[in-house]
């Protein structure tokens, strides 16, 4: 017979017990009393369900900083040149606008803005699209039949390329003599294809695969009859039937004419491809590069969104209610490391720049409603975004500034911030011999024009670039902005390795460890009590029952003397 408490922790289960030989319930008193040492072994188990429910929270906890942290760091900067970012606030944004209505700008100019490009406004005016140069030949009556014709041609088309022989024999049809040619294009630039204009009409086309490169044949040397047997030259060299000239691409850009080979042009605007589609003569394109305002909206946007999960983390776990105490859900209701990381995030919040007009995110349209989640006002964070980019980004991240055009601080961390005035000394030839601040030359080290703030000092992370040749003092800013600063007191709590809430979830799964090490003891000396009852009744109820039995018979002996 088996017996089952009513723990939630486990059960006492024995084989070897037989109960019923008699009226006392034997197995009821084993069960009773297994109950009771099991007791203790529920009180640790609920306490372990307690920790665990503030493990899982820590847990969420962790994850909404750390969301938060991401959507910070989407808005830093590196204090390195434009050229070497690639954080949001160097993107670009190109606009096309078009002087005749009934043109579409995006039909005539297509454009690709590298994140190196300026901003600014051009005035584009395409008069003439770079052409492919093509060249037809004679017709057959057939692409597949021989056609007796044997020798060498020679051809190239532009510079980029090497004039290649190319042995045709009497056996090969124009298919074949075509698929000879292609067989060198990589080498000539030179495509070759058959054109069937009827039922029994073929010609061999020869196209460039560069536009603005004309197709030549070599007259020094090679058989160049081929050419003229084909229908391609006159026998004086000249072009038999040019079906398309190589033409160049000509275009203005702000009244400066330009011309290309090529209709893709990367080498006018700095940072800027342009497509150019259709010739449109008269027809000017405006092309505006303006910062990607759009794209910073959306990474704001983001990091009040992982806020806001955060604030609704919070007044979830401090939901308190006057004579009924913290909330259901409130598992980390009064928790000092919760309210620690609020605290630290809010101070963040409350960063202020120095400046005149968007020193804070109220200045910018977000602020806190009733309940402290953050709302933002669109039409004001845009405008802002519009009227003063800059001030915007030196808001958010990480700004330098020098009152000198000589020095150009190139890194920094973010773990300095302040002004500090550097000593630089030269020698004759100009090399840095040494840097200070307040005469201390230990915190700076030289090497070449770089100065590098010394690992340990206050410095560190900070990283200058000196271009002048003599002597100077210059004052140095370094601001982290609110990114930063938010990037950086989160980092004390969400540190994978020796961040303050994995040494909290690493101290509740021991403490959750030691105590089920408890219950596993508390349940084996419960199991170890119980078997040893249940032994004890056996042999009771053995002997009772023995008892009984000679009861009945000493009965029935004395019924019988009746």
């Amino acid at each position: 017979m088996s017996t089952v408490n009513s723990s939630t922790t486990s059960s006492y289960v024995s084989s070897s017990y037989v109960s019923g030989l008699t009226d006392l319930d034997t197995a009821e008193l084993v069960e009773d009393a297994y109950n009771t040492k099991m007791e203790v072994a529920d009180t640790i188990e609920a306490e372990v369900d307690d920790i665990e429910l503030q493990i899982a929270a820590f847990e969420d906890l962790q994850d909404l900083l750390e969301a938060l942290q991401d959507a910070a760091e989407a808005l830093t900067a590196s204090a390195e040149l434009d050229s070497l970012r690639d954080d949001v606030w160097v993107g670009k944004s190109a606009y096309l606008s078009s002087s005749d209505a009934n043109t579409t700008a995006s039909d005539v100019l297509g454009v690709l803005v590298d994140d190196e490009a300026a901003a600014g406004s051009y005035t584009i005016e395409i008069t003439q699209l770079a052409t492919a140069h093509k060249l037809g030949g004679d017709t057959y009556d057939d692409s597949a039949s021989a056609l007796g014709l044997a020798g060498t041609i020679n051809l190239v088309a532009g510079d980029d390329y090497t004039a290649t022989d190319i042995e045709i024999t009497d056996d090969m049809s124009l298919d074949e003599i075509a698929d000879a040619i292609n067989e060198q294009s990589s080498a000539t630039g030179v495509r070759a294809s058959v054109l069937q204009i009827s039922d029994d009409e073929y010609m061999l086309v020869l196209s460039a695969i560069d536009t603005g490169q004309e197709i030549t044949f070599d007259t020094d040397g090679a058989d160049t009859t081929l050419a003229a047997s084909l229908g391609l030259t006159n026998a004086d060299g000249s072009y038999a039937n040019e079906l398309v000239t190589a033409d160049q691409a000509i275009f203005s850009v702000d009244g400066v004419e330009v011309t290309r080979s090529s209709n893709s042009v990367d080498d006018v605007i700095d940072g800027v491809t342009l497509y150019l589609y259709a010739e449109e003569e008269g027809t000017e394109i405006t092309l505006e590069i303006e910062e990607d305002a759009s794209s910073v909206y959306d990474a704001i946007e983001a990091f009040v969104t992982a806020y806001n999960d955060l604030r609704s983390f919070v007044i979830t776990n401090q939901t308190y209610e006057a004579g009924e105490g913290a909330g259901e859900d409130a598992v980390l209701f009064g928790d000092s490391l919760l309210s620690s990381s609020v605290t630290s995030v809010y101070g963040a919040l409350s960063f202020s720049e120095d400046s005149s007009t968007y020193a804070t995110l109220s200045s910018i349209g977000i602020t806190f409603d009733e309940s402290n989640y953050l709302v933002i006002d669109s039409e004001t964070l845009e405008e802002a975004l519009v009227s003063d980019f800059d001030e915007i980004a030196d808001l958010f991240s990480l700004s330098t500034d020098t009152n000198s055009d000589e020095l150009l601080v190139s890194g920094a961390d973010g773990s300095y911030t302040g002004t500090f005035t550097i000593d630089i000394t030269t020698d004759a030839d100009g090399n840095i011999t040494s840097a200070s601040v307040g005469g201390d030359t230990s915190l700076f080290t030289v090497s070449g024009n770089q100065i590098i703030g010394v690992d340990g000092s206050e410095y560190e992370g900070v990283k200058l670039y000196f271009g002048g040749d003599s002597s100077d003092s210059i004052d140095v800013t370094i601001s982290s902005g609110l990114a930063y600063e938010m990037m950086n007191v989160l980092d004390t709590y969400t540190d994978s390795s020796d961040g303050l809430i994995s040494a909290r979830i690493e101290r509740l799964e021991e403490q959750t460890s030691n105590l089920e090490d408890e219950i596993d003891d508390v349940t084996a000396d419960a199991t170890a009590y119980a078997e040893k009852l249940t032994e004890r009744y056996s042999a009771l109820e053995a002997k009772m029952y023995q008892l009984q039995l000679l009861r009945e018979q000493l009965e029935a002996l004395w019924g019988n003397d009746e």
